[in-house]
């Protein structure tokens, strides 16, 4: 069904009234710069083929690159699970200091299961971008592949930023080291690695393993073994982590392929992200606004009844023309919105060196769309879930965060006590924890947005040959927000600027009381300033208590101290804030 041109398998039933005769699925993204080897390495490892595997089709062949998504399996046998796992519990009672991103599996729940490992081959050339980030969504680990002759290219960070937002977790594969002679081939794995941990240790794949590999093997021959395939295999089952996978919530199934097979009907093949798919069961294509029955299924070939979380399947539904799709998304129960406008939580890409900025427009990507988006940013000074009974501060630039907000209020203090009025803008930067902003994204056309996806903001039509990277911001999508109705807007988005003015002293009126002129023009309506405070450069806190005449002058009690110490000219300010969507324009301080 998967449309696989090659590998014969058995088409033993699974019957998944047994769960144990169905494989667990992890889904390993193969990443990297466009020739760096990436589709050489997915036919070394993998035993079964499937949709665009290989670059096999005809336009991949015909321009020498990989432009689609290509998913090919190979499968770890559950013996070999537990061999590994014994041995690293063997392991970990003799050295409890580890390094983090090695033998940390907890497979225990699936250690009946063999484990099938699908490979998604993803493009690397920087014009297929959108392609990269759609199926860099589906994965729980990646494998980074890196030229030992170009070592970090363009789109190998482009590809070191995706992994971070998306899987946090990989093995670099030090690729075509056949290229280089062997009397000096230790030599330049050392040196390239060293590179390599220079360059990825700020990153969150600082400590991941470096296998030395070579797709060829050194030969032309098929028959000549891959250097590097056993160690590749044998340190991969330390990083087998599979995440517990839900078979309960509603359905949603991202599919990256759809097409005809003759005499059955139309193939949509993809990824269950959230809850289950079975046979019979009928489920929503929202982009068409229709509903069809599933009429069967397989996994690389092999029929089965129901497909849970993290599973590789092909669903086959009939009546369906499969030119009206390319790639898109399934649900059920009208679960996922279709929406103009969408609240994220928000992170800026320390890798791009642009300012992301209020009403700037910037590529969104959600899934495998991608569409236009203008932003608005904001954010709180608390780390906590959005909430929209909060008030929260306009921003217009995005800030750098960091994980740790212990480590930033330490350097906040250091530099409050070597000086604490300098440069409070600089000071600012330090308080932006993970967590701590967000932004509306008004898109300039409705889409499909499933909620809590990964949302990725970038700059897609810079020139190409750019050696900086495109990605600018990363997120997750909390909740979809109507734009068009200004007072559900303000409802949802209490975000206000600061704004101030400034005034001076112009008479004395008695020991309680001054006038004030220069704080607003002639004839303005100052009714929803009254009752608000002011400050003097002095010191004193003063209420505003009417206007005083038509010319724009105020009438200020003294709060705190007197107008000893308040001079004709002393200036006085008044801060207050003024929320953006708020069509009353309603003050606040």
């Amino acid at each position: 069904m998967e449309n696989s041109q090659t590998t014969t398998t058995t088409t033993t039933s699974l019957n998944n009234d047994n769960n144990n005769e169905i494989p667990i699925n992890f889904n390993i993204g193969i990443m990297g710069h466009v020739d760096s080897g990436k589709t050489s390495l997915a036919k070394a490892l993998s035993t079964n083929l499937s949709t665009a595997s290989l670059d096999k089709s005809p336009a991949s062949r015909m321009r020498g690159i990989t432009l689609d998504l290509g998913f090919s399996s190979f499968l770890i046998k559950k013996d070999k699970l537990t061999e590994n796992n014994n041995n690293n519990n063997n392991y970990n009672n003799n050295d409890d200091d580890n390094n983090n991103n090695k033998n940390n599996n907890n497979n225990s729940n699936y250690s009946d299961r063999n484990i099938q490992i699908t490979l998604v081959d993803c493009p690397g050339h920087a014009s297929l971008i959108k392609t990269i980030i759609g199926g860099s969504q589906i994965i729980d680990m990646m494998f980074l592949v890196i030229d030992i002759v170009k070592g970090i290219q363009t789109q190998t960070a482009e590809c070191i930023v995706i992994g971070e937002i998306t899987c946090k977790k990989g093995i670099i594969i030090l690729n075509k080291i056949d290229q280089i002679p062997i009397e000096s081939r230790k030599e330049k794995i050392e040196q390239v690695s060293s590179k390599l941990r220079k360059a990825l240790e700020k990153t969150c794949f600082k400590d991941s393993l470096i296998i030395p590999f070579s797709a060829t093997g050194g030969g032309n021959s098929n028959t000549i073994e891959p250097i590097g395939i056993d160690l590749l295999t044998k340190e991969l089952l330390n990083f087998i982590n599979i995440p517990k996978r839900e078979a309960s919530g509603d359905l949603l199934f991202e599919f990256d392929h759809c097409f005809q097979i003759k005499g059955q009907g139309t193939i949509l093949t993809g990824t269950v992200l959230r809850g289950s798919i079975e046979v019979n069961q009928i489920i929503q294509i929202p982009q068409l606004n229709i509903e069809k029955k599933v009429k069967s299924m397989q996994m690389f070939h092999k029929p089965i009844k129901k497909a849970i979380q993290g599973d590789r399947v092909g669903v086959c539904i009939t009546q369906l023309d499969s030119s009206l799709l390319e790639r898109g998304l399934v649900c059920s129960n009208n679960s996922i919105p279709l929406l103009s406008s969408a609240l994220i939580s928000i992170e800026k890409v320390r890798f791009y060196k642009q300012q992301v900025s209020s009403k700037q427009q910037f590529h969104i990507t959600i899934g495998h769309s991608t569409v236009i988006g203008t932003i608005t940013l904001f954010s709180s000074k608390i780390i906590e879930p959005f909430n929209s009974n909060k008030e929260y501060i306009y921003e217009d630039n995005l800030h750098a965060t960091t994980n740790n907000s212990n480590d930033n209020n330490n350097s906040n203090n250091n530099n409050n006590n070597n000086n604490n009025d300098n440069n409070n803008n600089a000071d600012k930067e330090l308080f932006y924890p993970v967590g701590s902003q967000f932004a509306l994204i008004k898109f300039d056309h409705p889409i499909l947005c499933p909620l809590n996806s990964i949302v990725i903001g970038s700059k897609l039509d810079v020139n190409l040959d750019s050696t900086g990277c495109r990605i600018a911001f990363h997120g997750n999508l909390l909740e979809g927000i109507d734009d068009t109705n200004k007072q559900i807007l303000f409802s949802k988005l209490k975000i206000y600027k600061n704004k101030s003015k400034q005034g001076q002293v112009e008479r004395i009126h008695n020991e309680n009381t001054i006038i004030g002129k220069n704080l607003f023009k002639k004839d303005s309506d100052i009714s929803c300033f009254v009752g608000m405070k002011v400050l003097f450069e002095t010191g004193e806190i003063g209420i505003l208590e009417s206007s005083f005449g038509k010319t724009g002058k105020v009438k200020i009690q003294i709060q705190t101290g007197n107008t000893e110490s308040i001079k004709l000219g002393t200036i006085f300010t008044l801060t207050f804030k003024r929320f953006i969507y708020d069509q009353n324009k309603k003050n606040k301080q």
